[in-house]
């Protein structure tokens, strides 16, 4: 239901399920279960869902539709997508993936299906989760690693409430380090249930924590607070960031934060000075327009104090051993993509706004056919006005899913999906959510109950599609789980193993392969050093040192803007009882979150004359929506923080997105300012 895969006890009774519990024996959950899980019982019995394959029958969002079968439906895209390759290619298919079910084995095979395609177009909204933070710690040290909260010092948790999205996992190895002796620093604009367990916390104007970073790095240069000898023998570019943060002392940056000077610097020494020490930066960082220079500062701030690849610090850990299953080697090296992003495109493909770019203007070719699994185009990506209409230009669009999602309202055939109960998947716990960073896991949700209907699980859509498309040699296997047990060959072991073993395998990583391998190998990097100076983005014409640039709509950045939108606004409000746009149909979570609302600050809402409770609009340049007011003192006066994710036909409530800019990006990325743009609220 999530990224974290907790450990579940479903108790069954003929094909129905009646309850869902923690499983004591898990390694991580070790029980503990969320509101998702335990309301995961009523995402059966959803009256909502898609059961049948429905070929439009009526124009596009007419509502009219025809029940057809399986193979009805296998027909038809075997016809269009061969009549789309033959006249316009195969790169003119776009294939966009969304979360739901998992990213794991299913994403290998979204890859693979379109790399024996002929097409590099796989499409997410990566962009504004986790990957331009990515693109800013691969090009600064060579990989992503992750935190070591259970040996550290020191937690700097920035953009991240674990205590709400990770409470099972995170913060209980968070909260258990507290209690052991480490202080837990909270960096974020929102005062957010982590904050209130933490030493110190620093409340910052949104987008501005780039400039944080960067006056944090001039305070332990200044006072000589770095690790010499790292810096001295596995950095390149130091020199230049040493004249490069004389620009950005505490009172400076204190203007454009607005955070005190004398905090920046308490917490600049803090961390230089309790090593081994993390410093996590998390899905709140995403979503604005200066991002992946954000992360690099922050990257710099890991590598000069000397917290990486060491006990307590942030690690390398070495992959699970898996058979690649995306066969990259066929698509051929020459194929064009839609990508304007050239360092995000090898880490994640294209993005969803590169997407929508080419089929608005045919550039760099046209798109012709869209395949949607798992996705929410529409309510997920920003300024969901222009996301629509563009949609509506493609001739031929799939959509695979559980809902009749506001996608699915313009396809032309949808096709209905198997919840994570109804098939076998494996899970391999990335990004330290194992019960340790130590330890690589992995695990298998098994099948539970039979799907009503006729729904098909994600793997097996693909490979059926694939086979039908000629592709036959590429998805060999009869059952899933073959092809499963392909992909596990490496480790050892099998699907049987994963499902006589429910609470997860461990995989222990040697002291050897997990702490100081720089000083075998170097790191991931052209120079085999932290690059604190890059060359990449010099070629490129990015910044080759971690500039802050303001946001692309701000006070600062855009004044005449401000004038008629004072506040600031952001998106960032994310609940943890739900996953992006997912299980908004679940009575119990919807009991506990009935619609989407608004904070306010009380002296802003004051001032408006609104109350706790009313129903208030909330307008940017872009549009406006309808939203319930909840008067808190966790938001800055100047601030406002919109909860996302609802919007689909299926649920209720508006799309935040609606509010969104599209246009202004992060250069490197791509990603949008989401979570730093300028609004105003009146009572509805």
């Amino acid at each position: 239901m999530c990224g974290r895969y907790c450990g579940l006890n479903v108790i069954v009774e003929g094909n129905r399920i009646t309850k869902v519990e923690g499983m004591p024996e898990h390694f991580v959950s070790k029980g503990r279960i969320c509101a998702k899980g335990l309301a995961s019982a009523q995402l059966e019995s959803d009256p909502k869902r898609l059961i049948y394959p429905l070929k439009r029958v009526g124009e596009r969002g007419s509502g009219k539709w025809k029940k057809i079968s399986w193979d009805q439906a296998y027909e038809i895209i075997t016809q269009r997508l061969n009549q789309l390759r033959e006249k316009w290619g195969p790169a003119s298919l776009v294939y966009h993936r969304g979360r739901a079910p998992d990213w794991g084995s299913n994403w290998s095979y979204v890859q693979r299906f379109m790399n024996v395609w002929g097409s590099p177009n796989i499409a997410t909204h990566s962009h504004n989760c986790h990957m331009a933070r990515a693109l800013g710690h691969v090009h600064t040290y060579g990989g992503h690693p992750i935190p070591d909260y259970d040996k550290c010092k020191l937690m700097i948790l920035w953009g991240y409430n674990p205590a709400y999205t990770s409470v099972v996992n995170h913060a209980k190895r968070i909260l258990d380090a507290k209690q052991n002796g480490a202080k837990i620093v909270v960096i974020d604009p929102r005062f957010t249930n982590t904050a209130s367990k933490a030493d110190i916390y620093l409340r910052m104007r949104p987008g501005t924590d780039g400039a944080l970073a960067l006056g944090m790095l001039h305070v332990i240069i200044q006072e000589e607070l770095y690790d010499r000898d790292f810096v001295k023998q596995w950095t390149v570019g130091f020199e230049e960031l040493k004249e490069f943060i004389k620009a950005y002392p505490p009172q400076k940056v204190e203007d454009i934060t607005w955070v005190p000077a004398e905090k920046i610097a308490e917490v600049a020494r803090l961390y230089a000075r309790n090593k081994p020490a993390i410093l996590e930066d998390a899905n709140g960082i995403d979503q604005h327009t200066n991002v992946v220079q954000t992360v690099r500062a922050m990257a710099i701030l890991q590598a000069i104090t000397g917290n990486l690849d060491i006990p307590g610090g942030h690690l390398f850990v070495p992959p699970l051993p898996l058979k690649n299953m995306t066969l990259s080697e066929k698509l051929p090296s020459k194929t064009q993509s839609l990508s304007t992003h050239p360092l995000y495109y090898n880490l994640c493909r294209i993005s969803t706004v590169e997407m929508l770019d080419a089929i608005e203007t045919g550039k760099p070719y046209p798109v012709r056919g869209l395949i949607v699994q798992g996705s929410g185009l529409s309510i997920i990506s920003s300024n969901s006005d222009r996301v629509n209409k563009t949609l509506g230009k493609v001739d031929f669009i799939v959509v695979h899913d559980l809902y009749l999602t506001a996608d699915a309202k313009i396809a032309d055939l949808v096709l209905p999906s198997k919840t994570f109960f109804e098939c076998p998947l494996p899970i391999f716990y990335p990004f330290g959510y194992g019960p340790s960073a130590d330890v690589g896991m992995m695990g298998i949700v098994n099948k539970i109950v039979d799907p009503p209907g006729e729904c098909k699980s994600d793997a097996e859509f693909i490979f059926e599609m694939g086979r039908r498309l000629g592709l036959k040699d590429y998805f060999p296997w009869e059952t899933v789980e073959e092809a499963f047990d392909e992909e596990l060959s490496p480790s050892g072991f099998t699907v049987k193993d994963l499902q006589n073993n429910p609470q997860g395998i461990i995989i222990p990583f040697s002291p050897h392969t997990l702490y100081k391998k720089y000083e075998r190998i170097g790191f991931n990097t052209p120079s085999k050093k932290v690059e604190i100076y890059s060359e990449t983005f010099k070629k490129l014409g990015y910044d080759s040192l971690p500039n802050f640039v303001e946001p692309a709509e701000s006070p600062i950045s855009t004044p005449e803007v401000a004038e008629k939108f004072p506040l600031i606004g952001g998106t960032g409000l994310k609940l943890g009882i739900f996953t992006h746009s997912q299980y908004r149909t679940l009575g119990w979570l919807n009991e506990i979150v009935p619609e989407s609302y608004v904070e306010i600050h009380p002296q802003t809402a004051a001032g408006l004359g609104i109350n706790d409770g009313e129903r208030v609009k909330i307008e940017t340049q872009r549009g406006c929506i309808d939203v319930r007011a909840k008067i808190t003192e966790a938001t800055d006066s100047r601030v406002v923080f919109i909860t996302y994710g609802w919007g689909q036909p299926y649920a209720h409530g508006a799309s935040v997105n609606a509010l969104t800019d599209m246009m202004n990006r992060c250069p490197i990325s791509g990603a949008n300012g989401n979570r730093s743009f300028l609004c105003r609220i009146r009572k509805a």
